[in-house]
């Protein structure tokens, strides 16, 4: 009978303190949704009936007009800003109030979350100064005829899948091809993806983004709850991603220096880095900041698998989109052909410079990041209190934010006609009549995605 008295008081407790934690925003004199106990407003993405960038979107759609709406994730406040100059003072001007992601990270249990995407603090900074020259076209420019072999190979398997059956599926093709040439660039490896869709590579690929009901469940403990994530040792990734991505750094590394081996890859700069303390010779920039030690091995696996992870995945799917836009269009179609054949007939065969003068195709990628962006919610988390510019609202120190990336990118506002698929928004003429920060694909700001060359290198090689 005790038992069930204060199991009963614990759950009114429990609805109490939601009820009054639901009150938040509003008594800020922020707007805000009808949030349900327990979930708050976040229950269809929470049980997957819609992924994150719908649900923002449906939120930022039925809240057009509004600065800025408060939302909750369970009891967590987060502070959603609709107003793209609130925006880009968000993630530029005030960048020094929200210079965090907010993503979890356990350096000492699950080393491989700790990389310069999810990281916080000095440490992100130094490490993503030191980090950028391995990022520059330059750097890129030595991994070209190994992207261009992959194309070939992928060419050659599509002609043969086409022969044989006369379907493909495109999707699955062009994430096998990405794996080869992220796992090429990144590690130094073959991967064999195109030839074995078995191979070790794609699958840990595939699980790395295959979410099971039990990772579900860990992953609602890692964000509503940190400290118990890590009292717990909750990993981010299942421990086999984790360890074979750790054993082909550790093993590739030791190999490389065992044997008096160097590589133009990615993995090969942060040996450098690693044994050196940087990259390239410090800019006078770069030496302002703090000395940071060199990375340990875990260190260098988490940047190495961070590179792989968000390589393959978001290029293989912005090409597929690009292709399905292009086949729904043959007009579009017709145009990006053209223009390819016409810069390669002045060439024996692809080059680098070539990719300078296919603008149309340049369009074609900005307009499916716009259409499709390869994150359609950004996260930052409040590292000093901050004022809401022209009201009284306040987001306090370790609230969350969210950046509605797919909303703005849909919006007749900013682009009319969102749905259709137009990459003359993107050309010379036209782009200078794109609103300031609301084409956010890369996000903006100090923060923003490292990445930028080479995911638009790559989907220029399509």
């Amino acid at each position: 009978m005790l038992g069930c008295i204060l199991l009963l008081g614990a759950i009114a407790f429990i609805y109490v303190y939601y009820k009054k934690s639901f009150g938040y925003w509003s008594d800020m004199g922020v707007p805000q949704l009808e949030p349900t106990f327990p979930f708050g407003d976040m229950s269809d993405a929470i049980f997957r009936r819609k992924n994150m960038g719908d649900k923002i979107k449906e939120i930022y759609d039925r809240m057009k007009g509004k600065r800025y709406v408060g939302l909750y994730f369970f009891s967590r406040k987060v502070f959603l800003p609709l107003d793209p100059v609130l925006i880009k003072d968000i993630l530029n001007k005030d960048f020094q109030h929200f210079s965090d992601r907010g993503i979890h990270y356990d350096e000492k249990n699950d080393p491989l979350s700790a990389h310069l995407f999810s990281i916080a603090g000095p440490k992100w900074k130094n490490l993503r100064a030191k980090l950028t020259p391995a990022y520059s076209p330059g750097k890129l420019k030595y991994m070209f005829e190994t992207i261009v072999a992959c194309g070939h190979l992928m060419m050659e398997k599509l002609d043969e899948m086409a022969a044989q059956s006369g379907e493909i599926e495109i999707k699955e093709i062009l994430a096998r091809y990405t794996t080869d040439v992220i796992g090429s660039c990144a590690f130094g490896l073959d991967c064999h993806c195109m030839t074995d869709p078995q191979a070790e590579f794609r699958l840990m690929g595939k699980r790395a983004f295959t979410q099971t009901v039990g990772d579900l469940l860990k992953m609602i403990v890692i964000r509503s709850c940190p400290p118990l994530a890590r009292l717990l040792r909750l990993g981010v990734f299942s421990g086999n991603v984790t360890e074979f991505f750790n054993r082909v750094v550790r093993e590739t590394i030791e190999y490389r220096e065992n044997n008096n081996i160097t590589r133009p890859d990615f993995l090969q700069l942060l040996i450098r880095l690693r044994n050196n303390g940087q990259i390239e010779e410090d800019t006078e920039e770069t030496k302002k900041l703090p000395p940071g030690t060199a990375l340990t091995m875990e260190e260098a696996a988490a940047q190495a698998f961070i590179f792989f992870l968000a390589g393959f995945e978001t290029t293989s799917t912005t090409i597929s989109f690009a292709l399905f836009e292009m086949a729904s269009d043959l007009a579009v179609q017709s145009r990006a052909r053209g223009e390819v054949d016409r810069v390669l007939a002045k060439r024996a065969s692809l080059t680098y410079e070539s990719l300078a003068e296919m603008t149309y195709l340049d369009a074609l990628v900005f307009e499916t990041m716009r259409k499709y962006p390869p994150a359609p919610v950004f996260l930052r988390k409040c590292t000093k209190r901050y004022r809401v510019p022209g009201s009284n609202a306040t987001i306090e120190e370790g609230q969350s934010l969210l950046i509605p990336c797919f909303g703005l990118h849909r919006d007749p506002e900013y682009f009319p006609d969102p749905e259709r698929f137009d990459p003359e928004r993107f050309s010379d003429e036209n782009k200078s009549n794109i609103w300031d920060g609301t084409y956010i694909p890369f996000g903006d700001g100090p923060r923003n995605c490292i990445g930028v060359y080479i995911l638009s290198f790559i989907l220029s090689l399509d």
